[in-house]
This record gives C-alpha cells, structure tokens and sequence, in this order.
C-alpha cells in the first residue's frame, strides 16, 4: 500500500472526510440496490459504504495487501473484493453502475479501463483532481508524485467522451473535508455519466505529426530521437493504419471499413491486414474510422458531417487525406507530414492520394497553418531542390534571399549553358511514374 497515498485506517472514522463523503454522495445518487463495480477499491471503505446503503457492491483492486486489509475490516454482507488491474482488468461482469474515484490520475493511459467499464455497466460516476484548482507538481513527498496527470473539466469530459461516457451531471469537492455538490468549482471533479458512443472532441492541437507508411517516415524517427522524444517534436502524433500499433501516438486513423477488412482477413488469415484487425480489436487509442462496429471498441466514427460542412468539399480519396483535414478542422496551428510520399515505380493508379492529400495541404496553407514536410517526400515535390519548383525558369538560375520579415526577395541570374535538345524531350516525358523519376533524381 502507497504511504501518504491511499487512505487506511480500520474503521470510517479514520478516513479523510472528503474521501467518505464522495461514497455517502454515490450511494444515494445511484438507484436503490444497484449492482456497483468499485474501481480501485483500495482498502475497501468506499465498497462497504455502498453496501450498507443495500448495493451489492464488488471493490476490484491490483493491491492484494489492500484487499486483504478490506477483507479483514470492511467485508460485509453486501460487498466483496476483486483483484484485478485497473490498466487491463479482466472481463468484467454486467452490473447498473460503475464508480471510479481516486483512480484514473494513478493509470498513465486510463483509456482501457474507461472502455471495459462502459462494456460492463450503463452509468458511471468518476473522479480527478482538478488541474485548474490543483496543478499536477509530480514531486517526491506530495501525494501527487503518485499521479501521472491532472485534469481540467474540459480536459476531463474530453476523455471521457473519446472513451464513450457522456457526463450529464458535474460536480465537486472545495477541499479535504468537503461534501460533494453540484457545480462547485473545487479540487476535485465529479461527473455522473451515461453510456454512449465514443466521439472524438474537437479540442484545439497546436502541433500534429501525421505518419503515413512511405520511406520519408524515417525522417520522423531521427527527428524524434534528436530532440529527446515525440512530446519535445510535436503536441500529438497520429498514424495511419497500422503504424498506431508500432509508434506511440494519440489517434489511429483506419478509414477502411473493419467489416470489408475482416473479409479481406478471411481470405488470408495470414495476412497483414489479419494482424492489423487483430490489435485494432484492443487499441488504447482511439481508431477513427468511417463506421464503427461492435467488437473493436477503440473505433470511433470520423466526424464526416462537421467536415463536410466545415469546408464545403468531398473529396477524399484515402486515409491520409481526411486525417489531414482533420487537422485543419480542430484548428491546429502547425502540421508535420511524414511517410506520405506516394511514391509506387510503375503504379500509376496508385499514386492518386497525392493529389488528395495535397489539395488538403493546399487547404491548411491557406488558412495560415505551418507546413513541415521532410525533404525526402515527393509530397509537394519537397524532394527536389528549392529552385528546381519553379517550372519554366529553364534559362535562368533563381536565388531566394529570406529578408527579415520572413519575405522573399529573388535574384535571376542568366545560365550561359543551355539543355540539349534530348535533355529538354527527357524533362518534358511524363510517361515514367513521377516516382520512379525522382529516385532516379535523387539517387
């Protein structure tokens, strides 16, 4: 058991008034004789409360020192005790209601656990600490250097959202010794939430990398070793496909249908897509897709409607061109793009998306967003040299001059080489893919 942490004492009267108050608040808020799951119980106070206010009452916990404390002073004929980890419980039994006080700030990802709660039972009644009246100070000695994270209430909804819980009822605690009441403004927030379908919650994002599953993708992971990790590059990272189950991220974008994927499964069992729908079944992130299905509760639909209205377009041709507008569509205010490069020798067909996730790009660039594209991509042609853009300035050499208020000044120079003939036939022959043309270039 955590010293200075977790609250322990034999009898109630021990117990924080905060602490007991929250469970006396839950037991008459929920519906007489409900069937409780109680995560993290602890000690197993807040259990006994509920079942002496005639819940059946189950206090699950991973501490099994905690468990044998609650056994031996909170057992009582309506409660009993679990173990089970908070980060990965086992399938949980049908029950009314779930209570989740003083646990989803220890749990770095609590995704997983939200999720399994909500497949067990239709109301939640859940509790952090306040980041707007508590600041999260992780340091030694505090309480909070057991807390991986606090939450504001927009922060707090959010998750909760995202993990498919609507809170219909907010509420607080002032301080240490505090009833529980409506609306308050206090230390520690209370929501009251019913069972819905996740959603994705457009909270503004300042810095997104988005990975695509070209060879430019390698430029992201020097980058991020360079400067000490992903959080130091960017403020979230998406992935498409299956990249979410091989670099951290914060959102999976997999617009293919999982059914018309499980059928391409079903065909070969062995196949990449196979392994792929097998880890979208228990993502701790959120999988945004076209329609979301029963059995892979980590997807979540792409708000198509709010897009569609936002920019008045529907074009959208592959996975990577609706994450970028995504993007564009919760306001962020820089974009970096790696691995789209769409660059397939001899597959014309295949090379369709550029254009899509370009015109997206077009799209960002005119509403201000900073663009970052590495310099190996053929995406905006990022690969050629800067001057070489320019189709037309053939006869010329153009000089960029970058003056002090970011603009640019151009200096033409004449060549005095002009291209042979054969030379000038190459350049003008589009009949080799456009991919195949540039890893020549580049070597």
């Amino acid at each position: 058991m955590k010293e200075g942490e977790r609250q322990v004492a034999p009898t109630i009267d021990g117990i924080r008034a905060d602490h007991v108050n929250r469970y006396r608040w839950a037991a008459k808020a929920l519906p007489a004789g409900s069937r409780v799951l109680d995560f993290a119980c602890g000690i197993g106070y807040g259990t006994r409360i509920l079942g002496d206010a005639g819940h059946k009452a189950r206090g699950y916990d991973k501490d099994n020192e905690a468990l044998a404390y609650a056994e031996r002073y909170y057992s009582g004929a309506g409660s009993i005790f679990v173990t089970a980890d908070g980060t990965h419980p086992d399938p949980l039994p049908e029950a009314d209601a779930a209570v989740c006080f003083e646990t989803i700030e220890h749990i770095e990802d609590p995704r997983q656990l939200l999720k399994a709660l909500r497949e067990s039972a239709p109301i939640l009644l859940a509790s952090v600490p306040n980041e707007d009246i508590m600041p999260w100070a992780p340091a030694p000695g505090i309480t909070t250097a057991f807390h991986f994270r606090h939450y504001t209430r927009a922060e707090f909804d959010a998750l909760l959202l995202e993990c498919g819980w609507r809170a219909t009822q907010w509420h607080g605690q002032a301080g240490p010794e505090s009833e529980v009441e409506p609306e308050i403004s206090g230390r520690t927030l209370i929501a009251v939430c019913e069972r819905c379908d996740p959603v994705i919650v457009d909270l503004p994002r300042k810095h997104i990398a988005i990975l695509g599953l070209g060879p430019s993708l390698d430029q992201y992971l020097e980058i991020t070793k360079r400067v000490g990790g992903r959080h130091q590059f960017c403020d979230e990272t998406w992935c498409i496909n299956a990249l979410g189950d091989v670099f951290a991220c914060d959102l999976v974008f997999h617009m293919d249908d999982v059914r018309i994927q499980e059928i391409r499964a079903e065909a070969k069992p062995d196949s990449n897509i196979a392994a792929m729908l097998k880890w979208i079944r228990t993502s701790p992130v959120p999988v945004v897709t076209s329609r979301r299905h029963p059995g892979y509760p980590a997807t979540v639909d792409f708000p198509l409607e709010d897009v569609l209205n936002h920019f008045g377009h529907e074009y959208f041709n592959n996975t990577a061109a609706y994450a970028v507008a995504f993007a564009i569509h919760i306001e962020a205010k820089e974009i970096s793009v790696f691995g789209m490069d769409y660059t397939y020798p001899n597959v014309h067909d295949a090379e369709k998306g550029r254009a899509c996730v370009e015109y997206w790009l077009g799209q960002a660039h005119a509403r201000g967003i900073k663009l970052n594209l590495p310099k190996t991509t053929s995406m905006m042609d990022a690969c050629y040299e800067r001057e070489s853009r320019l189709y037309g300035y053939d006869t010329v050499d153009v000089k960029f001059d970058v003056q002090p208020d970011g603009g640019l000044k151009l200096q033409f120079t004449p060549r005095e080489t002009l291209p042979t003939a054969a030379e000038i036939e190459r350049n003008y022959d589009h009949s080799a893919p456009i991919a195949k043309q540039h890893l020549t270039t580049k070597g």
